[in-house]
């Protein structure tokens, strides 16, 4: 395991040594808050408007909800431009090979690459904790829901960063890493999309089952499911698995 960790914060310290994860970090901030703002001034717009009808707005429901899921939109973006370069810039530059002739094993390498890139993405999301906070200064909300989705956004991510380190261990082209990843986890966006079009119900939980959307949807409600939890972590393990695999036959050339 130390090896492992040691990995993991040679790459992490590598993002913040560059520009990427400052640009990312400075876009992901300043798209979130217009987005949130947006929100938050369009239900302050209707809710005088829908209170003197006598139905009340809730923030959870009318502000946070969507805003996480823009949130949930803008990492399936963000991901892949954070994890493209973790294998393929090493086959690109051919230090990939002092990796493969060390003593360390596939499986370290890959757990420690995964690690990094979660955490980055972790540090990323953390930013989110401000909009909550701001709002509390003018404003009572539940924030339980809040809490659950954050914790559900943190496992979708470590998801899309399985996904991602996958994608970059298959080329050394980061750009084809890059649609790789992003078109992999599309797939798991739009699968619950077409089970509308199956005709039987075992069909359609099927597919209702492997959608990341509809497992996030139930943490923005402020329910932890734990089959949402064993989802996102399988599809955690499942991914890892294959990218040891990759690198484990690389070796073998």
């Amino acid at each position: 395991m130390g090896k492992t960790l040691t990995i993991a914060g040679k790459e992490y310290k590598t993002y913040f040594t560059g520009p990427v994860a400052y640009v990312v970090t400075g876009l992901f901030v300043f798209l979130m808050s217009w987005m949130f703002f947006q929100i938050l001034a369009a239900f302050a717009q209707r809710s005088p408007m829908m209170m003197m009808q006598g139905r009340g707005m809730s923030l959870n429901d009318y502000v946070f909800t969507p805003h996480f899921g823009n949130v949930n939109v803008v990492l399936l973006i963000m991901v892949p431009a954070l994890t493209m370069r973790l294998f393929a810039e090493e086959k690109k530059n051919r230090t990939m090979d002092l990796l493969m002739t060390s003593p360390l094993t596939a499986t370290q390498i890959v757990l420690g690459k995964f690690i990094a890139g979660l955490f980055v993405v972790w540090t990323i999301l953390a930013t989110l904790g401000i909009y909550p906070l701001v709002t509390t200064l003018f404003a009572h909300f539940d924030k339980g829901p809040i809490l659950t989705a954050l914790l559900g956004l943190a496992l979708l991510s470590g998801v899309y960063v399985a996904i991602g380190v996958f994608a970059s261990s298959l080329t050394e082209n980061v750009i084809i890493a890059y649609f790789l990843a992003f078109v992999l986890e599309l797939f798991f966006w739009v699968i619950g999309w077409a089970s509308a079009s199956m005709d039987g119900a075992t069909s359609q939980s099927v597919f209702n089952y492997l959608s990341i959307v509809s497992h996030f949807g139930d943490f923005t409600k402020g329910m932890i499911d734990v089959s949402a939890v064993v989802y996102y972590v399988t599809l955690m393990f499942f991914f890892c698995f294959l990218t040891q695999r990759v690198v484990e036959s690389a070796r073998w050339r």
